[in-house]
């Protein structure tokens, strides 16, 4: 895909943000964390609007309930996946996901408490057998997603941004509203499509941090004000061991119909514009990709 990304300590000349500009790059700045902090796009970039104005209208809509589904069930799938790959019996969870398909609503306002409601429900069963695959000086008793102060919801946390990053990259190249989703409520500042999509990836990062923490010990966390993460070293080396987790080639058939293997970077980057081409009728159906194991 045609971006830039800059992290600190890397420069740029004015040139070439010029040339940026001319053939349409977008250029990301980001924290060495992978958080997106600002970025710059071409002027054409703003011409796209018939697909800002469908994602508009979706969320007054049927399509956005469709979106919005199609998105909890992809995750809730992922997680029983995941919980019966361990040896969990996550089946447990497929009445919900028969719940899940039976909501309907004219659009998402009048069916997201149901959703998240169930999406509630579906995450505290996967959370109590997830967190029993981790060493046990990492267990803690919930998912705590902001201010948590234990070092696995961190580590976990830590993870979800990098995705975060990849994520937000392809909402801001398929041209969509990173503010205005449909699973997630709208705030100020939360960017509600991204963390949609995000919940497709979810179990992928999940799977990995597994396998990466039975390395780590307790003298791998620092104590921050009460809440403790991972030592700055040990933070980079994750965050770099991720990122070579977005390389891994898997079977997955691209857009453009370039093989049927790519970068799971790719996949990632690509779930954006699938939804757009769904939003602008270019597709009968939005079906989020599912990751291979």
């Amino acid at each position: 895909m045609k971006q830039i990304i800059l992290t600190p300590g890397n420069t740029v000349s004015t040139s070439a943000l010029f040339w940026c500009s001319i053939y349409g790059i977008n250029l990301m700045m980001t924290s060495n964390t992978g958080r997106p902090l600002s970025m710059m796009l071409p002027l054409t970039s703003s011409a796209h609007v018939k697909t800002r104005i469908k994602q508009y209208e979706a969320y007054y809509n049927s399509k956005g309930v469709e979106i919005a589904k199609a998105l909890l069930t992809t995750k809730v799938n992922n997680q029983i996946a995941l919980l019966e790959k361990y040896g969990f019996d996550g089946h447990k969870l497929d009445y919900l996901v028969e719940k899940l398909q039976r909501i309907d609503g004219e659009k998402v306002d009048d069916v997201r408490p149901r959703l998240m409601g169930i999406e509630s429900r579906c995450s505290k069963v996967y959370f109590r057998n997830l967190k029993t695959l981790f060493p046990d000086f990492l267990q803690t008793s919930k998912r705590m997603k902001y201010k948590a102060e234990d070092p696995l919801n961190n580590l976990l946390n830590l993870g979800y941004e990098v995705l975060k990053g990849e994520v937000y990259r392809g909402v801001m190249y398929a041209h969509l509203d990173p503010y205005l989703g449909y699973l997630h409520s709208i705030q100020f500042a939360k960017p509600s499509l991204v963390c949609d999509i995000q919940e497709v990836f979810r179990g992928l990062i999940d799977e990995f941090l597994i396998r990466y923490a039975q390395k780590l010990s307790e003298n791998d966390f620092e104590n921050k004000n009460g809440r403790m993460f991972l030592k700055q070293k040990e933070s980079y080396k994750l965050i770099e061991a991720v990122n070579r987790l977005f390389d891994k080639r898997i079977k997955h058939q691209r857009i453009k119909k370039y093989g049927e293997h790519s970068k799971i970077r790719t996949a990632i980057r690509e779930e954006p514009i699938k939804l757009g081409q769904y939003l602008r009728d270019e597709k009968k159906k939005y079906e989020p990709v599912v990751m291979p194991r």
